[in-house]
């Protein structure tokens, strides 16, 4: 009884083991998936380019006046970005 359980349980385990391993048929190819995977590598890159002009601002930042100033640019533009992204989405 024991060992059944047991070999139920490594049966339903790996199963779903497989099952996360495998898209599902009919997705994961063609133009509308090329076009989302360049969207979403695209908003990445805008993100990190974001990253690292903030970096760079706060590594030059001599006082704490200067990190504050630099802290409510980058907020301001985020803000803006949000609502870029939701017009461009109604």
């Amino acid at each position: 009884m024991k060992h059944t359980l047991i070999i139920m349980a490594l049966f339903a385990t790996s199963t779903a083991a497989f099952a996360v391993d495998s898209p599902p048929q009919g997705q994961g190819k063609g133009p509308e998936f090329d076009k989302r995977k360049a969207e979403v590598v695209s908003r990445i890159t805008d993100r990190i380019a974001r990253n690292q002009e903030e970096l760079s601002c706060v590594q030059a930042a001599k006082n704490h006046a200067d990190l504050k100033a630099y802290r409510e640019k980058f907020r301001e533009e985020v803000k803006e970005q949000h609502e870029h992204n939701r017009d461009m989405h109604k």
